[in-house]
């Protein structure tokens, strides 16, 4: 091999050295991306904090939910009298919700909820009742706290029974915390004056006075529950004093304590079912039982309930329930004994 074909043999050596490097490092930018120059890495950056923006924003808007509903009913005894006339009903409900999330931590909700009871034969129990709640603020700063304060403000009408007619401004406040697992407990306190529009306060004698009946009540609520299986379950305790103006025996004026537990798991996926019992104990301070001077009266009600629903879709669905009521008190002429069962169809919106 004479030296022109040594030196085209190096050259060519030289350039297929040349096209494998260049072919490897095609390879290697094919598999490694180039790194992202600064003018990227700050539009990646803007677009993360316009889409964190458009979040907050959307969370903060003000949200509305809503549902109406249509029932039918009869109870055995709606008169809670010994004779037990048994009467059906129609109920109509309406029930409105705002919220709006002020900052990260802190929700204002507003609401409303309105129902019609009308009787079909005791007249004297048909009833409105509206309950506007204007501002109730929530603050939540973590998954373990919840705490909420509000008032909400009352107004029952009785069409056939105008004594009965009242107004009532309830503020309260409540706490809520998330223990181990799957368990939680809350506490809530609740104070209320209910003023009576048409029913006048009594004197010790049982006169009446010129001053409208005025009741007052504390309330303190306490309960727990858990998830087990998707079934949920809570016991909740109530104590409260009850406290009127009206002096005749302080008729109304009474200490009581109220025990309910209940039972929700879905059945399927549209079908669920809850049960529940509960115990109220009421002591009245110094109402007389009937021919008997010293005594104080008490009453003890249990209740039993069952119902359940099923939803159709998003929108509508069907529920049923059945409740079960009994008063034993140490003066005969209160107890009685009660039943309903109803029926409605609700559509949400």
């Amino acid at each position: 091999m004479n030296a022109n074909s040594k030196r085209f043999l190096g050259i060519g050596l030289f350039v297929g050295a040349l096209f494998l490097s260049s072919v490897q490092a095609g390879l290697s930018f094919a598999e490694e991306p180039a790194a992202p120059t600064t003018q990227e890495v700050v539009a990646a950056i803007k677009r993360r904090a316009q889409q964190i923006l458009a979040e907050r924003r959307k969370a903060r808007q003000l949200r509305f939910s809503g549902e109406v509903s249509q029932g039918i009913s009869y109870e055995k005894n709606p008169a809670n009298a010994a004779e037990r006339n048994g009467d059906g009903y129609s109920e109509e409900t309406l029930s409105l919700n705002f919220s709006k999330k002020l900052t990260p931590t802190i929700t204002w909700q507003g609401s409303y909820y309105g129902s019609f009871d009308n009787y079909f034969e005791y007249r004297d129990g048909t009833y409105t009742s509206q309950t506007l709640t204007p501002g109730k603020l929530i603050w939540q700063p973590g998954r373990m706290w919840r705490a909420d304060a509000g008032v909400d403000l009352g107004d029952t009408w009785y069409p056939s029974s105008s004594p009965s007619n009242y107004r009532e401004l309830k503020p309260s406040i409540g706490v809520r915390q998330n223990l181990w697992g799957k368990w939680f407990h809350a506490t809530r306190y609740e104070w209320f004056i209910r003023h009576y529009i048409s029913k006048r306060a009594r004197d010790g004698a049982g006169v009446e006075t010129l001053t409208a009946r005025e009741d007052t009540r504390h309330r303190f609520r306490y309960e727990a529950g858990t998830t087990w299986k998707d079934a949920l379950f809570k016991v909740k305790n109530e104590w409260y004093l009850h406290d009127s103006n009206d002096a005749r025996q302080d008729f109304y004026d009474a200490g009581d304590y109220k025990m309910t537990a209940s039972l929700n798991r879905p059945i399927t996926q549209k079908l669920s079912a809850n049960a529940s019992y509960a115990f109220e104990r009421k002591n009245y301070k110094h109402r007389q039982v009937s021919g008997i001077t010293a005594e104080s009266r008490y009453d003890n009600t249990q209740t039993w309930t069952l119902s359940g629903a099923y939803d159709f879709s998003k929108t509508w669905s069907l529920g049923s329930s059945f409740s079960h009521t009994s008063l034993n008190s140490n003066d005969p002429t209160g107890d009685y004994v009660d039943w309903t069962a109803s029926t409605s169809l609700t559509a949400r919106f």
